[in-house]
Parts: C-alpha cells; sequence; structure tokens
C-alpha cells in the first residue's frame, strides 16, 4: 500500500523521536507532595480515600492521583478481586512480562456488570478472572460488545504506526458494583432503566438518596442506598470507575520493557480473533470520595505517545529526567517522517477522525478508511510543570526496571466547591467549579479522547450523563457466544418522555452506554 507502512514500521521498530528525542525538565530536588502535607507518594499500596478541602491545590490533586496509580496497579490478590496482593514487594512492582492482573483489571468490566443476570449478580464479584483479556469489537450488524475501538464522543477509532486500532475497556470497582447489584426495585436494579429510574425518583431521607453513588467511609462519612438509608457498598473506598487505552505490541517481545502488559484476544468488525500481547497506552481513573462530590479525574499515558502540537508543529514532549528509561524506540502514533504525498488517506493531517471503516477483506474505496491505516497523532494541551514535578518524584521512587518508568501523569481535574448531588437530580449537574476548567486548559487523553482535545474536559461532558433510556430484554450474538442482555421493558405505567425526567447518573456514562446495547 502507498500510505506509511506498518511493516517498514515493525522493521525499524517504530520511527526515531522527533527532533532527537523529548526534552528533558530540571529533576526536583524535594518531594513535592510532603511539602505541602497532602497525599503522599508512597511505594505502598495505599488508596486515598479524602480528598481534603485544606490542601486543595493541583499539586495535591496531582500527588492523590499518583498514589492511586500505585495502588491501581499493584498485583491483585487472586483470592480477593479488587485487592491488592499483600505478598507482593516494591521491588517486583511493575516487572516486564508479567502478565498479572492489577488491581484495576480485577475489576469488572462494565460490559460484565451490566450482561449478569439478577440471580447471578450479586456473587458475581468473587468469580475468577479470566487470564487473557477478550478485546472484542463493535459489529457491523449492531451485536452486542465487550469492548470496542471507539472513543467517546464520536466513535471514531486511532490506529498506531503497526497499522492497529487502539482497544478500550471500561472497569468498575467493587464499591460502584455493589451499589448497582444491591439497589432492587421490583426485582429491578440498576444494570436496568425500571431499576434506574426508580433510584434516580427516590425523595431520599434528609436530603439524601437518589441516584448518588457511593463515596466510601474516609472522615466520617456514610453513604446511603437510594432511599437515603445509611449503607455500605464494597470495600467503603468510594465508587471506582476505570477506562484503558491498549494496542497490540510487536511479536517479538522487543517493547514488552516499557509497557504494563496484558495476553489478549482481540477481534475487529468482521475479522477473526488476533492473539496479542497488549501495551497500556492510556489510563483513565475517576474515583468519588469525601471532599470531591463532582469525583477526581486523573489520566495517565505511556509516555512514547505522541508530541506535542506547537501551533501546528509537532515538538518533543518535555519529561522529568529518569535515568532509569532506555532511549525512546518512537512515537506510537506518529511517524515525524510521514509524507502526505504517499499517506493517501490522512495526509500526514494530525488529529484527523476517520471517515467510513473499509470492510475488512474488501479492498479500500475513496469512501472509507481501512483500520490499518495509521494515524498522526499530537498533543494539544502540553502537560504542565506541576503534573511533570509529581511524576519526576515517583519515577524516582520506583524500581529502576519497573515499566511504570515509562508513565507520566497527563492532568487532574477536581472539585473546588464540591456539592453534594441531592435526590431526583436532572442534567446537568453542578460542576463543583471543576479545576482545571476547560477555560484555563482542555484535559484530555490522547489516547481515549483524541478528538476532542480542542473542544471538552471531563466535566464537560459528564455533567449531562443520564440514566439508561428503556429498552426490551435482547439477546445477542457477540463473537459465536450467545449473551443475554438483562434489560426489561418500561416499568408499568410508563407513558414515555414525557414522564421520564433526564435524570442524571451522577456524573457516569456507563448507565446510559450499557443500558442501552
Amino acid at each position: 500500500m502507498a500510505y506509511c507502512s506498518p511493516t517498514l514500521v515493525l522493521a525499524a521498530a517504530l520511527f526515531a523521536f522527533a527532533r532527537g528525542g523529548p526534552a528533558l525538565a530540571q529533576p526536583t530536588d524535594t518531594n513535592p507532595c510532603g511539602a505541602i502535607g497532602v497525599t503522599q507518594v508512597q511505594p505502598k499500596a495505599i488508596l486515598p480515600t479524602y480528598f481534603s478541602a485544606a490542601s486543595k491545590n493541583q499539586i495535591a490533586a496531582d500527588c492523590f492521583a499518583w498514589q492511586e496509580f500505585i495502588y491501581l496497579n499493584w498485583k491483585a490478590d487472586r483470592n480477593d478481586p479488587g485487592t491488592p496482593d499483600s505478598n507482593t514487594q516494591w521491588s517486583s512492582f511493575g516487572m516486564p512480562g508479567d502478565t498479572s492482573a492489577t488491581v484495576w483489571e480485577s475489576f469488572l468490566s462494565a460490559t460484565q456488570a451490566f450482561t449478569q443476570s439478577a440471580a447471578r449478580a450479586k456473587s458475581a464479584w468473587q468469580d475468577r478472572r479470566p487470564s487473557t483479556k477478550t478485546l472484542f469489537n463493535v459489529s457491523k450488524l449492531g451485536d452486542a460488545v465487550l469492548d470496542n475501538i471507539g472513543q467517546a464522543g464520536n466513535g471514531k477509532w486511532i490506529s498506531d504506526q503497526r497499522g492497529v486500532p487502539a482497544f478500550y475497556e471500561i472497569l468498575l470497582n467493587e464499591d460502584e458494583y455493589a451499589y448497582i447489584t444491591t439497589n432492587v426495585f421490583d426485582d429491578s436494579d440498576l444494570t436496568t432503566f425500571a431499576g434506574q429510574r426508580a433510584c434516580a425518583s427516590q425523595q431520599g431521607q434528609n436530603g439524601r438518596g437518589g441516584f448518588n453513588l457511593p463515596a466510601g467511609n474516609a472522615q466520617g462519612n456514610t453513604d446511603v442506598d437510594c432511599k437515603g438509608n445509611v449503607t455500605t457498598y464494597g470495600q467503603g473506598v468510594g465508587a471506582i470507575e476505570i477506562k484503558a487505552a491498549w494496542v497490540a505490541l510487536p511479536s517479538d517481545g522487543s517493547l514488552n520493557y516499557r509497557y504494563k502488559t496484558a495476553l489478549a484476544e482481540y477481534t475487529l468488525p468482521g475479522g477473526k480473533p488476533v492473539q496479542a500481547t497488549m501495551g497500556l497506552v492510556g489510563l483513565h481513573i475517576i474515583h468519588k470520595v469525601p471532599g470531591a462530590n463532582q469525583f477526581v479525574w486523573a489520566t495517565f499515558e505511556q509516555i512514547d505517545n505522541d508530541p506535542d502540537d506547537n501551533n501546528g508543529n509537532p515538538v518533543a514532549p518535555t519529561l522529568p529526567r529518569n535515568p532509569n528509561q532506555k532511549p525512546s524506540p518512537g512515537y506510537t502514533f506518529f511517524n515525524p517522517n510521514c509524507n502526505p504525498q504517499t499517506d493517501i488517506y490522512y495526509r500526514c493531517r494530525p488529529n484527523t477522525p476517520p471517515g467510513d471503516a473499509c470492510p475488512i477483506g474488501k479492498p479500500p474505496t475513496p469512501d472509507c478508511i481501512p483500520y490499518s491505516a495509521p494515524m498522526q497523532i499530537t498533543r494539544i494541551t502540553p502537560v504542565d510543570s506541576q503534573a511533570n514535578s509529581v511524576t519526576d518524584y515517583a519515577w524516582s521512587i520506583l524500581p529502576a526496571d519497573s515499566v511504570f518508568n515509562y508513565y507520566r501523569l497527563i492532568d487532574v481535574q477536581w472539585p473546588n466547591s464540591p456539592q453534594p448531588v441531592p435526590p431526583q437530580s436532572t442534567v446537568p449537574l453542578s460542576t463543583g467549579d471543576i479545576t482545571p476548567s476547560s477555560a484555563s486548559h482542555i484535559v484530555a487523553n490522547t489516547t481515549l479522547e483524541t478528538y476532542l482535545q480542542t473542544q471538552k474536559s471531563c466535566m464537560d461532558c459528564h455533567q449531562s450523563a443520564r440514566i439508561g433510556n428503556p429498552s426490551q430484554q435482547i439477546t445477542a450474538q457477540l463473537a459465536g457466544r450467545r449473551v443475554r442482555r438483562v434489560l426489561v421493558a418500561p416499568p408499568k405505567g410508563w407513558t414515555g418522555a414525557t414522564d421520564n425526567p433526564d435524570y442524571a447518573s451522577d456524573y457516569s456514562f456507563v448507565f446510559t452506554v450499557e443500558t442501552n446495547r
């Protein structure tokens, strides 16, 4: 083919960094977290469960995020999903080639949560997790999916320089899963429209209740059910949602040393299953805790993803110094030598969304773009010095061989004026004076919000997240297996949109997306 060939990329083990490699920031002399007495970044599996009002600032949020990252990427206890393995030592944190499930990988996928039968839902959390991920994609026939290549906002994909799309998965921790499965109304839990609507319409007690995800037990906080009754969910650490982006790594294992890896089987639309070692390229962490009713929104990326965009000119990103890092083999989503004359699909234009996909096995036409066409991705908003200073410190305490030496914090949003979500809330919800706001700069992950980098930050979209819509129970064909979707007909007496306020789902699009499938 005439475009930038993935075969050539593999032969060269990716393209060289533009402009001679990443710029290096001056190392941090002191611990930026300890200097102001906020959440410490420690070499321990400790999950921060409270966002202190006394220390709310960007550094505090960044330190909170990095400690979350360490906890969630700790090896999981095989017998207790969602819990770190107490026998794992810091010296083995992030060792290359270790495909053991981390804490966040032992959460339940959103799709798993919404495809359990009512009888199975409460016990499913304790099921042993598979050793191989299954990353399916959207079917041309509209079948149900487990995980896909479509990004939030527009459903478009991104393809790396090896000509394979990134795959995405969404996972929920035990607290959120317990909230979904134990709030039940007339045999309908919150995987159904009927259950969600019943929950959201509750008046609650003492101004509490309604559709309000748990924040955990820290600092004397008490969670409640939809009716306002005091309840503890899961581990009592607050609801956590994870969204991860993965790419297929070279089959020779040459890049495994710089990626959090997982064994997976992925399937493109109309294609056949492919076994691969996948590398983590992007990670969203959203966590509801006391002091952050509007959640703390953190996002991380692998350092080789793409260059910064300086008014249309790609420039190497400024990274903290890290003597443990080996030279970069090149960008995953950018070719500095791309030729517009031979890149017939994108003409080397950065962040250009694809149109319609070409059917698998059929020649491309002028109206479609094959998944195998590499893209040019750039970062519109550079990572700021505060995030870099916390990443610098986190890198300084990591084991020398840890793959997490190649991951950096991109940004964190947090509510400067958090406000409880009252019962019967409708969209849009309060942003809680989310900081930083889109007015100052847009928070975006280049692998997860490639095409929204100049438009919206997290809360710009999530404040409008609604509960699901009514749907009949369906059975869908999924990669050769039949999966029963637990969706129910509208509740008795429901008359349509005029009887259905736009109830909010507490900033989570999981309910909007999963319930509608």
